[in-house]
């Protein structure tokens, strides 16, 4: 909110009287605004005219003419004629309120060096009135010398105490620095001048506002709005209020009636985007934003908006936003920060970094923008980068997500033991995080720790039923354990949950082959698979295993040969294809193909042993 300051009325019209003719009694009651019936802007204007044409006047009544007339074009909004009204005073006679008077018509035209300059002048003549100060201070405030603002509405109270709009613009003056407290001082003392006015409780309610006080806020925009049924700015303050205190529905219902008064509100439109994106309505606020932008582009709806198209996955978009953003307000952290999550998004991952790094210049200690540079260091495999990010947003706050990704880190490092450490952490912060227990299980497994694992994924399953990655990596424990009908049971879970998980089909492929049982179903799995990959190695591989187990050595040698083909050095092949060769009789060729394997991995003729395949 910036609290509008009062700008001060044209002084009144000086009345002189002339002793004159009645032609000219006439024409000066017109420009002094004495006319019986009253008089026109028009009609003043041609009195003074007639006067100041007529070469009859001299010194004072010459100048009241001048001035006058001036003030006449000053409240007709015609500036530039007043101001030479003015200067044509000013040279018959230097009094201050003629510098006064231009003064106001200079503010008008946002002219404020110049209205400061004929202010001071005012002051210069006239030292102790209370009214130049109040003027020169309004400048200040609109150049945004607050200081020296606050320095000319002193001086105009202490002159005049009760100087109601003083009050108010010097309430409004402390409130753009920030001095909350000081404000609600100040309008506090306007409003018990002027209770019938509703401006002095809005910016009393903006006041509190600021300071939290949203109660006290909210009573104020209520008294403003029973004075003015349309004060709008009363409305848009109320609604922002209850959006503090939660009450989105109620705040919807006061940006709507600011909106409905003041269509081209662009703060109220911004903010009742943010209050519909809150309630889920993501379309509706884009729309407010949209509008919001066209009439005012600003760092905040442009933020707003582009936060709304990263939850959308409309990521360019996103971008672009926050492009123009960053444009209007290159200092704010945030923008940089939304922009690397984007960037990231779309696999940008050098750029979102160096998004992250400018976010982390502005703001050295964003732990946001951290968090989001570790999880980028990893996707380009920057280890070390990346844990270091992460010690730095641990030293902030020990934060959960944080431990899991720099377990993450040293689990790509193939530091086993440290990721495993970090994810128990994670885990005493958050023992609800299945993540964690799924990370640390598989921390476990990488170690061999086979029955940790298994405990771990069976505690992530337990927080997250639907977690197929979790009974996933359980078969594979189980599997290395041999516990091969539990395996089955939890490939069958994975692929009710995802049933076209390839890796579960052809692992479930494996298990059956090895069983050496059901190997009809086990079939039907790695053909199922191919599907989705025909010509995979690893798959063929695994279906010359079931062939092998069916003694249909011919169909064996055929995948194995295909799977060959395409990895020459998978071992399982190798050793697979030298037994199915031997029991086809050509046992030197078979014998060959065994000892390659070995070469490739030892221990390969003793991991078959195990499940009853030998030469």
């Amino acid at each position: 909110m910036k609290t509008s300051l009062f700008l001060a009325a044209a002084a009144a019209c000086l009345l002189w009287a002339s002793g004159a003719a009645a032609d000219s009694a006439q024409e000066w009651s017109l420009c002094n605004g004495t006319a019986v019936g009253g008089v026109s802007g028009e009609a003043q204007i041609a009195g003074c005219t007639a006067r100041i044409r007529s070469g009859e006047e001299r010194a004072d009544n010459l100048f009241a003419a001048y001035y006058n007339r001036g003030t006449a074009h000053y409240l007709k909004a015609e500036y530039d004629l007043a101001i030479a009204d003015y200067d044509a005073a000013i040279k018959v006679k230097a009094e201050a309120d003629a510098f006064v008077g231009r003064g106001l018509a200079f503010f008008h035209k946002n002219e404020l060096n110049l209205a400061n300059a004929d202010f001071t002048r005012a002051i210069e003549l006239k030292p102790d009135v209370a009214e130049p100060y109040y003027r020169r201070g309004t400048t200040y405030a609109a150049l945004e010398k607050f200081d020296a603002a606050i320095a000319d509405f002193d001086r105009a109270i202490a002159l005049k105490r009760d100087f109601a709009e003083a009050l108010f613009n010097r309430g409004g003056t402390y409130y753009a620095k920030r001095s909350f407290g000081q404000a609600v001082a100040d309008f506090d003392r306007y409003v018990r001048l002027r209770p019938w006015i509703a401006e002095g409780f809005e910016a009393r309610g903006h006041a509190r506002n600021a300071m939290g006080e949203t109660d006290a806020a909210i009573a104020d925009f209520g008294r403003a709005i029973r004075l003015d049924p349309r004060a709008a700015g009363s409305f848009y303050g109320r609604g922002l209020a209850r959006i503090a205190k939660g009450q989105l529905d109620a705040a919807l219902t006061d940006l709507d009636e600011s909106i409905q008064i003041k269509p081209d509100s662009a703060d109220a439109l911004r903010w009742r985007g943010y209050v519909r994106d809150r309630k889920g309505m993501p379309q509706e606020a884009l729309a407010d934003f949209g509008e919001a932008i066209k009439l005012r582009p600003n760092y905040g709806a442009l933020d707003n908006r582009a936060y709304v198209y990263l939850k959308l996955g409309q990521y360019q978009r996103a971008i672009a936003d926050l492009d123009a953003a960053i444009r209007l307000e290159p200092d704010l952290a945030q923008a940089f920060h939304y922009r690397g999550v984007a960037n990231h998004n779309i696999e940008r991952y050098d750029r979102a970094i160096a998004d992250f790094n400018q976010a982390l210049k502005i703001d050295p200690n964003n732990a946001n923008a951290l968090f989001g540079r570790g999880v980028d260091h990893i996707q380009n495999g920057q280890f070390d980068q990346a844990i270091e990010d992460y010690d730095r947003v641990i030293d902030l706050e020990p934060d959960p997500g944080a431990l899991l990704n720099r377990g993450s880190a040293h689990f790509h490092k193939g530091d086993y033991r440290q990721a495993f450490a970090d994810y128990g952490r994670a885990i005493e912060l958050m023992p609800t995080y299945a993540e964690a227990f799924f990370n640390r299980g598989s921390a476990a497994a990488a170690m061999g720790e086979l029955d940790d694992a298994i405990a771990d994924f069976g505690r992530a399953i337990a927080l997250k039923p639907s977690f197929v990655d979790a009974y996933y990596s359980r078969a594979g424990a189980y599997d290395d354990k041999g516990e091969f009908r539990k395996a089955i049971s939890d490939y069958n879970d994975t692929l009710r949950l995802k049933p076209d998980h390839v890796a579960a089909l052809i692992n479930r492929c494996w298990t059956r082959a090895v069983m050496g049982q059901e190997l009809e179903t086990a079939l039907a799995d790695c053909n199922s698979a191919l599907k989705f990959n025909a010509g995979n190695a690893v798959t063929l591989d695994t279906r010359a295993l079931v062939a092998l187990r069916m003694g249909k050595y011919r169909d064996a040698i055929t995948d194995y040969d295909f799977a060959l083909q395409r990895s020459p050095k998978l071992a399982s092949a190798l050793f697979g294809r030298g037994i199915a060769q031997i029991r086809s009789g050509n046992v030197e060729g078979g014998r060959a193909d065994i000892a390659a394997a070995e070469r490739e991995r030892p221990g390969v003729t003793a991991r078959f042993a195990r499940f009853g395949i030998t030469p």
